[in-house]
């Protein structure tokens, strides 16, 4: 098999966060799990930090074999036509918009994408959905998605549409996940198809059926590195990113 080389979106840190070290600048990071999970897969792994220069996304994404979209601050709701909800969340705004712009270039240039948490949340909104800014404050009697203990993980089961690519992948109509989430998906984008959901409705996977790998999951795999789902996901990924088919490592 190739080494892909995966583009892998990162998080940001305004100068005003308080920290021990590099204060009195803005940072661009990555979580360590997202390192250790692509290189598990022999995967080359290129950092994306947002770009002010949009018009440089189609050379950049057509150096890559495929993108992956991480977890983060809160997607910015005025990208979907939503004011901004009162409350301490942190948002990110201007990665929202590149990674809009990075999500329609990597389906124009027809590249396989896997959105983890946010990134998940990030595909439909990108494709035109919107999303709950809030799960606590507008979904009734919803379970629990944060994980508010961490590094103790809060977990849910999710059932999984039959015949979707996740099911291929997976194998299971039926899985538990880890959950670390306050927004989610509320208007489905026109061509995404919801393909799984937890207990309470809330979708936890999306599909782009036209595309041959576009995939987002609303839980973290990359934290769940030891179970057999996570590695069957990233496998699928990989696979697609170096043209092999996902069927042929499930």
């Amino acid at each position: 098999m190739a080494t892909p080389l995966i583009g892998m979106t990162v998080d940001y840190s305004p100068v005003t966060d308080e920290r021990p070290f590099s204060r009195g600048t803005d940072l661009y990071f990555q979580n360590t799990a997202y390192i250790r999970y692509l290189e598990k897969a022999q995967c080359v792994q290129v950092l994306l930090p947002t770009l002010e220069n949009l018009q440089k996304i189609p050379f950049l994404i057509s150096k890559l074999d495929g993108l992956l979209l991480t977890g983060g601050d809160d997607v910015y709701s005025e990208s979907y036509g939503e004011k901004v909800m009162e409350g301490s969340w942190r948002i990110d705004v201007q990665r929202t918009h590149y990674e809009i712009a990075l999500i329609k270039e990597a389906i124009l240039q027809e590249k396989p994408i896997l959105g983890i948490c946010r990134g998940c949340q990030m595909l439909n909104v990108a494709l035109g959905g919107t999303l709950y800014q809030d799960i606590p404050n507008q979904i009734p009697q919803h379970i629990q998605h944060q994980s508010t203990q961490k590094p103790k993980w809060q977990t849910h089961p999710i059932k999984i549409e039959p015949g979707s690519l996740l099911h291929k992948i997976i194998g299971e109509t039926e899985i538990t996940v880890n959950s670390s989430h306050h927004q989610a998906i509320k208007d489905v984008a026109q061509g995404l198809r919801v393909t799984a959901r937890a207990a309470d409705n809330v979708v936890e996977a999306v599909e782009l059926d036209t595309a041959r790998f576009i995939l987002g999951v609303q839980w973290h795999p990359e934290e769940m590195q030891n179970e057999r789902t996570s590695e069957l996901l990233l496998g699928a990924f990989v696979s697609a990113c170096t043209s092999i088919s996902p069927a042929e490592v499930c």
